[in-house]
């Protein structure tokens, strides 16, 4: 065996380990100083006297683009229908049920099949909430709800334990708005728009972020057609008292809307 190459050849192998471990550790520096960098720009709410949901919304890789849709016209549904009215622009029925639903148990699992079987368009509804009287449920668009929105909504009326009418409006021939901008975007993150809040004075110190869910919210109303816009719903309360935000879903400097 030649020693003298053996040795060379070790030195050689050792010098470039080094380099391998200088670059590993160099790398691993530079990241530490982006996320020190992003930390440093981050909200500590603890320290602030914020409370934020424990569970707060995932929306890693969603992108979504402002949307166009029309009001659905109850005339036809209507017509043969002796219990059942619409609005005088159409795009509100009204209707008696004439078979109940007992809602005594639970009202989602019981009531969302009937939904689904007799209601025009009714798997397109999702749960929202339960006022005194009433069960409210929210039309979606590719799996995401249209908020705070009459024309997309589902208001079951209860008498008792038993469902006794409904008020429903509906959207139709729900589409991506024209333009060459309006292309998928990437949705900020639940925390992101919380921080909007806050920069922005709407959250403050001793306050509760009680709710946040991501959907569409109208941004163009006209007489039967609407553009909506991908928007953070946030709730936010103090003592007792709660008001509710838009955060805009796809923009880094988001607008808010009260």
């Amino acid at each position: 065996m030649n020693w003298k190459r053996a040795k060379t050849l070790f030195i050689v192998v050792f010098f470039l380990t080094n380099l391998c471990l200088i670059y590993i550790y160099v790398d691993k520096v530079n990241k530490s100083h982006v996320n020190d960098s992003e930390n440093d720009n981050a909200v500590n709410f603890e320290q602030e006297d914020i409370k934020l949901p424990k569970d707060m919304p995932k929306v890693d890789n969603v992108k979504m683009q402002l949307i166009t849709a029309d009001s659905h016209d109850f005339e036809s549904e209507a017509k043969d229908d002796d219990h059942a009215e619409v609005s005088k622009d159409g795009f509100t029925l009204t209707q008696k049920m004439s078979n109940a639903v007992n809602v005594s148990q639970d009202p989602i699992s019981t009531l969302k099949p009937y939904i689904d079987a007799n209601i025009y368009g009714g798997s397109e509804y999702q749960y929202h909430e339960t006022q005194k009287g009433k069960i409210i449920y929210e039309q979606t668009y590719d799996g995401f709800p249209i908020m705070n929105n009459n024309r997309a909504r589902l208001s079951i009326d209860v008498d008792g334990n038993k469902t006794k009418s409904l008020t429903q409006a509906k959207m139709e021939d729900i589409r991506p708005s024209k333009g060459e901008n309006n292309k998928p975007r990437n949705v900020i993150s639940a925390r992101e728009a919380i921080e909007a809040l806050y920069y922005n004075q709407y959250l403050k110190s001793g306050q509760s972020v009680d709710s946040i869910r991501l959907g569409y919210y109208t941004v163009v109303k006209e007489t039967n057609v609407q553009v909506l816009q991908a928007n953070w719903e946030i709730t936010v309360s103090k003592q007792g008292k709660s008001h509710t935000y838009y955060v805009e879903a796809v923009s880094s400097n988001p607008q808010i809307t009260e």
